[in-house]
């Protein structure tokens, strides 16, 4: 953490030296990751000569293990006498394990313009090929340990002193104070603080243009809803609501007759469930009259009911029905109330009202200034269901705003980079950095 106030304030040698001195930068955040950077290649340019010599040696042992592949290609078996399947498993071990080296070797390439990131990076990188060389190659490694162990050990060998080479490298910028994990954690809170402040930045416009959008969505509602107003003061209207009102009082008598109908035959559903069993003639129509009786008398035109209950009356009298005494006596009086003129009168005012329902049905149906409504309602539903897209899209930016503290991450940032860099970093935010 040192060599960067090293730097800054000469050798530090003697008493009230400038190393004494605490070493500080003001930095806006949008070059923060940048300056890091530079703060860590001033100090890898004095190890880099040292680590450039480290890669040339890794690009020598590199052509070496390509040289060793080949002549693992190359060689023939010790013993040629062994069975067909055993060469057939050999050969494949052997060219899947001369793959898994040479695609290792090819991706564990280098720049020719050293960086301390790219360093950091190549060490990071070759530690993990190497632990998934090590797995994928561990069969064949076995079945060459076998055939070609000569073979096997070279290659091996030239693995192990490119993994030394690379842990010099490691060395050599831990020497020199650039220690790679910290570095690391301090490129992440960098990335990290841009990375929110670019989301709330993001957020801010979103939450501009989903309130701005909501405005208008609740604007076009009060229009709309003033459209629906005024079309309920034209004339057309005024008979529409002249033709419902009509409307419900024949649908009132309509409801009327079939309440009082219903009632009537209520009394007697108990007889004549009883009759239907022993009825022999008639039973389907008694049977429809007990399920339901005005549905039934509308089907009846020729009021055949009257008979059947004059028969009906006439067994209870003669006690064909097992009924109580009060039973028959309310039963007998049920069936004098029920007349051929009270049916037909009832007949007559459902089918009239059901006929004028349907009849100013088709003239309201046929209304402009419905449709138009109706049109206008459906556009208002549309519209509420935009509103509550919006304000639900709003709700879900600003608690995901409210989650976004740039003050402690910024301070995170700034104690990891005096720790790691030893310097006290005041970080700036340009006037568009933080979102409305």
């Amino acid at each position: 953490m040192g060599w960067l106030k090293r730097i800054f304030s000469g050798s530090g040698d003697g008493e009230g030296s400038e190393a004494d001195e605490p070493v500080e930068a003001t930095i806006d955040v949008m070059h923060l990751d940048k300056w890091v950077e530079k703060q860590a290649n001033s100090g890898f340019e004095k190890v880099k000569p040292e680590i450039e010599e480290h890669f040339i040696a890794l690009a020598r042992e590199k052509k070496r293990l390509f040289a060793e592949l080949d002549k693992l290609r190359d060689a023939e078996l010790h013993n040629p006498n062994i069975s067909e399947r055993e060469k057939q498993l050999m050969q494949g071990n052997r060219e899947s394990y001369i793959s898994q080296h040479r695609q290792f070797a090819n991706v564990t390439e280098f720049s020719d313009e050293l960086t301390c990131k790219e360093t950091s990076l190549f060490c990071k990188n070759f530690e993990e090929l190497l632990i998934k060389l090590a797995k994928s190659s561990a069969k064949a490694h076995m079945v060459m340990d076998e055939f070609f162990a000569h073979h096997a050990a070279a290659v091996n060998r030239s693995i192990k002193a490119m993994s030394g080479i690379v842990t010099k490298i490691q060395e050599t910028l831990s020497e020199g104070n650039l220690n790679i994990e910290e570095l690391d954690t301090v490129r992440k809170a960098v990335h990290e603080l841009k990375s929110k402040r670019k989301l709330l930045t993001e957020l801010g416009q979103e939450l501009a243009v989903f309130r701005k959008k909501l405005d208008n969505s609740k604007y076009l509602k009060k229009k709309l809803q003033k459209q629906i107003e005024q079309l309920k003061q034209t004339d057309d209207y005024l008979e529409f609501q002249e033709q419902d009102g009509k409307r419900n009082e024949h649908w009132h008598d309509l409801q009327q007759t079939e309440d009082e109908i219903g009632a009537l035959f209520s009394a007697l559903d108990r007889p004549m469930r009883k009759f239907e069993r022993v009825l022999a003639e008639g039973a389907d129509l008694l049977a429809k009259y007990i399920e339901d009786p005005m549905k039934a008398l509308i089907s009846d035109e020729s009021l055949q009911i009257l008979s059947i209950f004059d028969r009906m009356r006439k067994s209870i009298e003669a006690g064909g029905l097992e009924l109580k005494d009060k039973e028959k006596e309310k039963a007998l009086q049920r069936i004098g109330q029920i007349t051929k003129e009270k049916l037909s009168e009832a007949r007559m005012m459902h089918e009239e009202s059901k006929k004028t329902i349907k009849q100013i049905d088709d003239h309201m149906r046929k209304s402009r200034v419905l449709q138009d409504i109706d049109e206008i309602k459906y556009k208002i539903d549309h519209t509420d269901n935009q509103i509550q897209i919006l304000q639900d899209k709003i709700e879900k930016a600003e608690k995901t705003k409210e989650k976004i503290d740039l003050d402690a991450l910024s301070v995170e940032v700034k104690k990891k980079i005096d720790d790691s860099l030893g310097v006290e970093v005041t970080i700036t935010w340009q006037e568009d950095s933080q979102a409305a």
